[in-house]
């Protein structure tokens, strides 16, 4: 707790942010050497201030009025702070600057009330990755109020454009695991997608007025997403392995390659999820585990291969999974070891195999972008949108079959004629 001697209050000006030719005067309380600043709403010329007294020199005609109004605020933060030590609070410059505003901060939402209740009410409705992130999110969000603000815990009301501006620059000079390379620019966004849902939250629980989202824009650079051609992915098909671990991963990854399906989806199908479709053919049929949507999938031949390859395999016995199960870290690892021994120069990960379905099974072979959006489970067209790129043996097919109409001796171009 503050004492007498450790706290003290102040006035200083902020050149820095002059209008008008003329300095705004700030409010400075020290604790303990921690210092909290406010802007009192007034301004005056820097040549008419006295650093050392904190005040308007005595001669200015702005003086009596302006040192007047000082001496104002100075008593009522000493009566804000004798107030405080009479009921046994634990003083911080933000407790006295709340106090002095009227803020009652017993029932004022903070920080920390956010995450908790956030947390609280999503852990079990969140998949356990993305949670973490929820959590990896709050964690850089601490630790910027932290460097910012000397404090873990600000109220919610004060999160305004400016600290969402701050946070930005603090995540982009943040370097990453290995401290070789700062933040990039997609992964930061998503750290502030967190925090816009969990404002969001916020503001359903009228715990704010007003979200600071509503001027800041969320801005991803487009990226590149790697995938196999369609030479790389039958190479991969018909390469085949003496070691059973790495032959698993290789039919794994060439499933996803024709079903599109995520590795936990895949780890998590079960014979119960094959059935019949509209059509009369085998379809899959299961609730994606990242967005918890129905997935209705017809089988193509490639993938129904692969089931009944391992419909006998001895680790499935006495059991109803479709396939053997394996960690998502070995799988990832062993994909390493398939790209050196098949020559595939990109960097092999399971999630490649979902966008080599969406990239070059499906658009790539006219399946239109809607179909490929629901087969995905994407709840936004805007997701899919990503895969839809241009691909060069599609565009230079598309072009000599247009070469070959306009060249045909028999071509008439469809022309309107006026009647």
């Amino acid at each position: 707790m503050a004492n007498a001697q450790n706290f003290t209050v102040s006035f200083i000006i902020r050149t820095a942010r002059m209008t008008e030719g003329q300095a705004p005067i700030y409010a400075r309380i020290s604790i303990d050497g921690k210092r909290t600043e406010f802007s009192i709403k007034r301004s005056i010329l820097p040549e008419l201030w006295n650093k050392e007294a904190g005040k308007v020199k005595p001669k200015s005609k702005e003086a009596g009025q302006v040192n007047a109004f000082l001496d104002q605020i100075r008593k009522r933060l000493w009566e804000c702070y004798s107030e405080s030590l009479l009921n046994n609070k634990v003083i911080t410059g933000s407790y006295l600057k709340n106090l002095y505003f009227g803020i009652d901060e017993e029932t004022l939402k903070t920080t920390k009330d956010l995450f908790k209740y956030h947390n609280l009410t999503e852990k079990e409705r969140l998949d356990k990755a993305t949670f973490a992130h929820y959590q990896t999110t709050q964690k850089y969000f601490n630790e910027f109020l932290r460097k910012k603000k000397k404090t873990e815990i600000i109220p919610l009301k004060t999160i305004d454009y400016k600290t969402l501006v701050d946070f930005e620059l603090f995540l982009r000079k943040k370097t990453g695991l290995n401290g070789a390379e700062v933040m990039h620019t997609n992964t930061a966004m998503k750290h502030f997608c967190r925090i816009r849902k969990m404002l969001n939250l916020a503001e359903r629980l009228e715990w704010i007025q007003t979200n600071p989202f509503k001027n800041y824009k969320i801005r991803y650079e487009r990226k590149e997403r790697d995938y196999l051609n369609e030479e790389q992915l039958e190479k991969l098909e018909n390469k085949e392995f003496s070691i059973q671990r790495i032959q698993l991963v290789k039919d794994l990854f060439v499933f996803s390659c024709y079903t599109g399906i995520a590795y936990i989806d895949i780890q998590n199908l079960t014979k119960d999820n094959l059935v019949k479709g509209i059509d009369g053919q085998d379809w899959l049929s299961f609730l994606r585990h990242k967005t918890k949507s129905a997935i209705k999938l017809p089988l193509l031949k490639k993938a129904k291969e692969i089931i009944r390859k391992y419909t006998n395999h001895p680790s499935l016995e006495a059991t109803s999974w479709l396939f053997p199960r394996i960690s998502n870290q070995r799988t990832n690892s062993y994909l390493k070891e398939i790209a050196d021994l098949v020559g595939i120069r990109q960097n092999l990960t399971f999630h490649m195999a979902r966008h080599t379905f969406a990239t070059t099974v499906t658009l790539g072979n006219g399946v239109p972008i809607e179909t490929v959006s629901k087969i995905l489970g994407h709840t936004d067209l805007k997701t899919t949108q990503i895969y839809a790129r241009v691909i060069e043996n599609k565009v230079a097919n598309d072009m000599q079959s247009l070469r070959n109409k306009l060249e045909r001796p028999d071509f008439q171009p469809n022309r309107k004629t006026n009647q």
